[in-house]
């Protein structure tokens, strides 16, 4: 993980990712790439008679608070022991982690980014999103890994290894439903050939999956939760399955996603 992505803006969850991204970046010796995104090109007025006029002072004042920011988050990351750029891009949020992400390892974002889902299933790199107000500043909890035996959690499962490798202890937690088990075995196995030794828990369901998932890790005082990401077409909106949906609407704790 030694490039990493953090897309940023001026809302309330701006310090929770600045501060997740530079952590992280001390510990794995990354390069952070701060991005502004806003799709200037998009900021038109509609003429009643056709065609498009952009709206000059509209722009202008947008590139200008953009241009701020970046000169403000300059100016307060320049004193940190971490290599990092401030870039603005002419694209919308989504679009502009998309065109990143090609040469990024890791986005970090928040639980309550509006465009988390787009992200989550638009690109092809892991997100981890924080909750707000609770950077993720340690790395030496114990992770909980959601396993269920499928393509999406055997993803996360690999991506996230720079940080199981960090971790004191890592759960493979199974939960039971309708007798379909997925014995976390083979995933140890896997892990012990890094050199990660986890333990694996099968539990019975107590309410639903997420506050079943979410409880096993608050009780094992967990600092991350590490799940694939479950996503259906694109063509009948973003509709997220029904754990991944409720544990990104209840998590209290870091999401660590892979699609």
């Amino acid at each position: 993980m030694r490039s990493i992505l953090c897309p940023v803006d001026n809302s309330a969850t701006l310090d929770d990712r600045v501060e997740t991204a530079l952590a992280l970046a001390r510990v794995m010796q990354s390069h952070v790439t701060f991005q502004i995104a806003t799709p200037f090109a998009e900021m038109a007025l509609w003429e009643p008679f056709g065609g498009a006029a952009l709206s000059a002072e509209v722009i202008n004042q947008v590139r200008a608070a953009d241009e701020q920011l970046a000169s403000n988050l300059d100016a307060r990351l320049a004193p940190q022991d971490v290599a990092f750029d401030v870039v603005v891009v002419d694209e919308g949020r989504i679009e502009g982690v998309a065109s990143a992400s090609r040469y990024t390892d890791l986005v970090i974002t928040s639980l309550e980014d509006p465009s988390l889902e787009e992200i989550g299933l638009g690109v092809r790199v892991p997100v981890l999103a924080v909750p707000k107000g609770a950077p993720l500043l340690a790395f030496d909890r114990p992770v909980v890994v959601a396993w269920d035996g499928g393509h999406e959690g055997a993803s996360a499962l690999r991506a996230a290894l720079p940080l199981l490798r960090l971790a004191s202890a890592v759960h493979l937690l199974t939960v039971r439903e309708k007798g379909d088990d997925y014995p976390a075995a083979d995933a140890a196995s896997y892990l012990s050939r890094h050199d990660i030794h986890a333990e694996c828990h099968e539990t019975e369901r107590k309410g639903t999956i997420a506050a079943t998932i979410e409880q096993f890790a608050l009780a094992q005082g967990a600092g991350l939760v590490v799940m694939g990401l479950f996503g259906k077409s694109r063509l009948r909106e973003l509709l997220l399955g029904g754990v991944s949906r409720a544990l990104l609407d209840r998590s209290v704790l870091p999401l660590f996603l892979v699609h």
